[in-house]
């Protein structure tokens, strides 16, 4: 049998043994039995069309000089080498599998019986060694074509890219380098190759021999980012890998690197970030850097004793300045003030502008208290000379407070109050003052006795008075309520609200005394309101837990409960949600006292304590008075509207009434309105008035729609 009519013949009993002489030729690759089986079907199947095509004078002459691959045409062992390279063999298994396949065909075919050759069978078999060679030597050509194709793309490629690349020896030498790479360092790609990437001027992080090591001695690729560049107007920043090359035994032979520019990336986010953390007028840390900064060293000085100082310093006569000359020379004042102030500090410290006229100096490793005096004095002396704005001459001056960590505080709040009292006292002593906070504690006994002295005086001295403001109905724009405020006209400082003496009268035991006065005024003043309105009038009065809990016996409002009740006018009683942390028991009994007095019960600044659900049903308050906070929208919390929404749908269906307090924006009104809110208090309505003015105002019958 001719070797064409036995391979055709015996076609799969071929295949079926080349099957186990690939999986001993290519035991790594994991091909499927089809991928085995077909690349050599193809071949031979050409293989015996062109051994049985009669040769050409051309290919006798060929035959006699030798081998070559044959472009005009692909022939399946072109085919072969091809595919076979995709799925990754390399070229050496290629190879082996012809001169296998060849040997396998003519033993499977001696054994079909052949004993004697002949002539004919000599020549099949010269015929299909030639074939095999042949198909050997094309798919040789074409794997490496492609390989010098692949090679081309990839130089090309990697020459054009911006981002430098290269790969480097184990000793760190140039084995490859793309133009961006020798543009970095300044040279030519053929003269790079075999220099030391480490012998140019580069970040030692970037070229020098640990992030090599690193990779070659773990294997694993090494991250990180680099600054170029001695001058920062010229630096460039990278993101670079580097990844280890392996060979066929798993050992690193080599070290890959690629580089990023990310030089605008960097210059865009350090923008972004000077702009959040500085002042866009002065230049100088804001408020947010300051305090993180201020965080970070009193974590520090806490833990380690290490002192440093705050300085609060707040410009004299700047409003002036602003009003005299206009906001343009307000500003530029600033901006020579933060200059001023920071020529006498050192690179380690700290100036910050707070707002307005308010800067700050974080003093590090402040020393004495002499030091620190010493530089704050002359930061005083520097901005009590002219400053020329245009061609105008101003004068002003400054108050700075002083505070030091640890000695004065343990906590960044503690410091910031610190300075701002200490700031204080210094412009009250006459302004162009420096104070510490230590002699602030000092001034603020002799200060506190002197206040507690004055306040016992003031009922009898007719210095207390009440405001009222109104409170409106949004359904129907009238003025339903009012609320009762307490002022003081204080013999020197003026006019108080309460927030400046009631905390000092509750520690005096003078709460009592004040709460009398408070209803017995309000009493005397409802006398003709009521007669103002078809409506019902209520007046509200705020009056203190701790006195409200502790003092069963007190019942300020008992004796004019009658002229309530003529006047047509009810009471209600505002109390803080700190109210709720006193006994529940006690409560209880409080509450009672006061319903069976006909008083009713507002919550004020409720979504700001302690109270629950619980509580309101069961202690039965009336009103729920929401916390300006959650009014305004200022646009930096969104869910504080969601928050005073959300408090209305509950109220009611607590079956409880609502009170917006702080409305100062026909918007705030309108939202207010439609989320269901009962009543609106602020200065979008009126300011607290005079009693006068507010029985004025309930004749006039206005409404606010």
């Amino acid at each position: 049998m001719r070797l064409t009519d036995f391979i055709r013949s015996s076609l799969e009993e071929i295949l079926q043994a080349w099957e186990k002489n690939a999986a001993a030729i290519l035991p790594d690759r994991n091909y499927t039995r089809d991928e085995l089986r077909d690349h050599v079907r193809h071949m031979l199947m050409g293989i015996t069309a062109d051994m049985e095509r009669p040769l050409t004078e051309l290919e006798q002459n060929e035959r006699s000089q030798g081998f070559g691959p044959r472009p005009e045409s692909e022939t399946s062992a072109q085919i072969h080498g091809a595919e076979r390279q995709d799925l990754g063999a390399d070229i050496v298994q290629v190879a082996t599998e012809f001169r296998a396949l060849r040997t396998t065909i003519i033993q499977l075919w001696q054994k079909g019986g052949r004993t004697e050759l002949e002539t004919a069978d000599v020549d099949d078999i010269v015929r299909f060694y030639e074939a095999i060679d042949q198909a050997l030597v094309e798919s040789v050509d074409r794997y490496a074509h492609e390989k010098e194709k692949q090679g081309r793309l990839f130089e090309t490629m990697l020459a054009s890219l911006p981002d430098p690349c290269c790969v480097l020896g184990l000793d760190g030498r140039f084995l490859y380098a793309n133009r961006t790479m020798a543009d970095l360092c300044g040279l030519t790609r053929t003269e790079l190759v075999g220099r030391k990437f480490e012998e140019f001027k580069l970040h030692t992080s970037y070229n020098g021999l640990d992030p090599l090591q690193q990779v070659i001695s773990s294997k694993k690729e090494v991250r990180g980012d680099i600054e170029i560049g001695a001058h920062a107007e010229r630096a460039r920043h990278f993101e670079y890998v580097y990844s280890p090359v392996l060979d066929a035994h798993d050992n690193v032979e080599a070290v890959s690197g690629i580089a990023h520019d990310v030089t605008e990336r960097k210059q865009s986010e350090a923008t972004i970030w000077h702009h959040a953390n500085y002042d866009h007028l002065t230049d100088v840390p804001n408020r947010r850097l300051f305090i993180d900064r201020l965080n970070q060293h009193a974590s520090h000085s806490v833990r380690t004793g290490e002192p440093f100082a705050v300085l609060f310093i707040d410009l004299d006569r700047f409003k002036e300045v602003n009003d005299q000359l206009g906001h343009d020379a307000g500003d530029r004042l600033l901006q020579i003030v933060a200059r001023r102030i920071e020529s006498h500090i050192r690179q380690s410290d700290t100036v910050a502008r707070l707002g307005g006229d308010e800067f700050t100096v974080l003093l590090l490793n402040a020393g004495s208290r002499e030091d620190v005096e010493q530089i704050a004095s002359s930061i005083l002396r520097d901005l009590a000379k002219p400053f020329y704005l245009n061609n105008d001459g101003v004068t002003i001056s400054g108050s700075i407070g002083i505070t030091l960590l640890p000695n004065d505080a343990q906590t960044v709040k503690q410091l910031m109050n610190n300075a701002d009292q200490a700031m204080y006292l210094a412009k009250s002593a006459g302004r162009n003052q420096l104070c510490f906070f230590e002699d602030v504690m000092a001034h603020a006994v002799t200060a506190r006795q002197e206040l507690v002295g004055y306040l016992r005086a003031a009922p009898e001295k007719g210095e207390l008075c009440l405001h009222y403001q109104p409170i409106v109905d949004l359904k129907t724009g009238r003025i339903a309520k009012a609320e009762a405020l307490l002022r003081w006209h204080h013999p020197v400082r003026g006019l108080l609200a309460p927030g400046e003496f009631l905390e000092l009268a509750e520690e005096a035991g003078l709460m009592e005394t004040l709460e009398n006065w408070v209803f017995s005024e309000v009493a005397a003043d409802v006398q003709h309101w009521g007669m103002l309105s078809q409506e019902p009038f209520q007046v509200t009065i705020n009056t203190s837990p701790l006195q409200f809990m502790h003092n069963d016996h007190i019942k300020p409002w008992e004796p004019h409960l009658g002229a309530f009740a003529e006047s047509s006018t009810s009471i209600a009683v505002e109390l803080s949600e700190s109210v709720f942390l006193q006994d529940s028991a006690h409560l209880d009994e409080r509450f009672s006292t006061l319903h069976k007095a006909g008083i009713q019960l507002a919550l004020d600044d409720f979504g700001t304590g302690y109270s629950s659900l619980a509580y309101l049903k069961r202690f039965d308050i009336n009103y729920l008075k929401i916390d300006p906070s959650f009014v305004r929208d200022d646009g930096t919390n969104p869910s504080n509207k969601a928050i005073a929404e959300t408090i209305v749908v509950m109220a009611h269906k607590l079956g409880l009434q609502v009170v917006a307090e702080g409305v100062e924006t026909e918007a705030q009104r309108d939202w207010l309105k439609e989320a269901g809110c009962d009543y609106a208090q602020g200065f979008l309505f009126s300011h607290p008035m005079p009693a006068v003015s507010m029985e004025l105002l309930l004749k006039s019958g206005r409404a606010f729609h």
